[in-house]
């Protein structure tokens, strides 16, 4: 699908966003930055988020009032043709009007836009869901997916993005409910299909769809370990069947699932120093906290009161371990800031190409205070 903003110009404002941190931590000269504008242009429309979040609102307003205007001339007897008519004409307005302000004033994602995309999404759905009531939840939610996907394909936004994965789960889970054997393996098809959207999307390079591809990253890791969590599987075990007691009951193969509770916070925390991969890494951390959680709900023997003490003191003392042993970089592995590091990455080379920064004698790029190694990744995270 053809896509709606400037495609050259996104890349060039990922290579500026990269030049400009650079030269916070004094790794470019201000001259060198300018010449990295200069090599690399782009004219979006880019507000601050103030800014933006007026413009945002502004918009939503603008086409309430448009609609409300519409309204007047068609709405009639107010049946769900006419609302459904009076609909489609908004949602045509508002993809005109998408388009014609993108190509003419250049916005990208600059509140302006993004308003329009969710008022137009809205109007299409008012059809959908007055006309065609008698369809089943994986039937909408079929329509929604193709909608939403065909606005993520163009528009690379980050809502629709999200939209569409928790639609397809959605439609997943409405499927398999109908089935008593699909209540019972309903876990495994989550844990499955977020495996399957994780990989299809860590393949798209593409620059256009850079922060989608990280946020599904992120929900696909959240959806995964979610599947098998003990807590989340129990409770929605017993929510699922309707059984109205005090505390859900056991579920079957629940040595299956405490292995996915701990194993999973591990190896994505594993591989995310591995990789020097910080949505896994912090995925990880974030479901071990929610592992620790299930296993004090069902297990722990302790008050709250004990719980929260330890769990200082555990944190204390690995952060200080960590720290020291991380002192002198090991693995690839630094507790040092970000800032305060080298930075090696292959693609300075090509910035400093572009820029008439020529290799030292010694194969190294020098930008301002730093060095970049020609041989790749760095030595350090």
């Amino acid at each position: 699908m053809k896509k709606a903003y400037n495609e050259t110009w996104i890349a060039n404002l990922h290579i500026l966003n990269k030049a400009e941190h650079w030269a916070a931590k004094k790794l470019l000269t201000r001259e060198q930055l300018d010449q990295a504008e200069k090599a690399f242009p782009q004219q979006f429309y880019r507000p601050g988020i103030f800014v933006k979040i007026g413009l945002f609102i502004f918009t939503l307003i603008a086409c309430s009032f448009a609609s409300g205007f519409i309204s007047m001339f068609i709405i009639g007897d107010g049946g769900q043709e006419n609302i459904s008519i009076i609909s489609l004409f908004c949602m045509a307005g508002f993809i005109f009007f998408l388009e014609f302000l993108i190509k003419k004033r250049s916005l990208y994602h600059s509140g302006t836009d993004n308003a329009l995309l969710y008022a137009a999404l809205g109007a299409a759905a008012i059809p959908i869901l007055s006309l065609f009531q008698d369809l089943q939840v994986w039937q909408f939610c079929i329509i929604f997916f193709a909608i939403t996907f065909a606005a993520t394909l163009r528009y690379a936004d980050l809502l629709t993005a999200a939209g569409s994965f928790l639609i397809l789960i959605l439609m997943l889970g409405d499927m398999m409910i109908k089935f008593p054997i699909g209540k019972a393996i309903l876990p495994f098809g989550v844990m499955i299909l977020s495996a399957l959207v994780y990989m299809i999307v860590r393949k798209i390079k593409s620059s256009y769809y850079h922060d989608c591809r990280k946020l599904i990253e992120i929900l696909a890791l959240a959806t995964f370990y979610l599947g098998g969590n003990y807590l989340v599987v129990r409770e929605g075990n017993a929510m699922l069947n309707d059984l109205n007691l005090p505390f859900a009951p056991q579920i079957p193969f629940a040595q299956v699932f405490y292995f996915f509770t701990i194993g999973i916070p591990v190896a994505y925390i594993f591989f995310g120093l591995k990789k020097h991969d910080r949505v896994l890494l912090i995925t990880g951390l974030l479901s071990l906290a929610l592992s620790v959680y299930t296993y004090k709900h069902y297990f722990s023997p302790f008050t709250p009161a004990q719980e929260l003490a330890i769990a200082g003191m555990a944190m204390i003392v690995l952060s200080a371990a960590v720290i020291k042993y991380l002192h002198t970089p090991k693995h690839g592995l630094s507790d040092e800031q970000e800032g305060k590091r080298k930075l090696a990455n292959l693609e300075a080379i090509l910035v400093a190409q572009h820029l008439g920064q020529t290799p030292g004698e010694d194969g190294n790029v020098e930008f301002g205070g730093g060095n970049f190694g020609g041989g790749g990744s760095g030595e350090t995270y």
